[in-house]
């Protein structure tokens, strides 16, 4: 009985084992840590925005509200629009 019990130990601990060794493998498996890009000794910067030193302090065009347009015939009277709900 004693033989047994050591048996299930071992397969327990043989279990534990192959399950973190798959786990750390999930997780070691992620993305590459990015590498900075190779020098290749040009070295190129965007030109600066023209500007003249002003700076714009006008106010945003204020919104326009146009009322909708009203429709060509009004519908007849008893009907909707929508299906009725099932």
């Amino acid at each position: 009985m004693a033989e047994q019990n050591k048996s299930n130990l071992w397969l327990i601990i043989g279990a534990i084992v192959v399950v973190l060794a798959v786990i750390y493998w999930f997780m070691s498996g992620g993305t590459p840590e990015p590498t900075a890009p190779a020098e290749t000794g040009a070295v190129t910067t965007p030109a600066p925005a023209p500007t003249d030193g002003a700076v714009s302090v006008e106010p945003a065009a204020p919104a326009t509200t146009e009322p909708a347009p009203a429709p060509a015939e009004p519908a007849p009277a008893g009907t909707t629009t929508t299906p009725p709900a099932n």
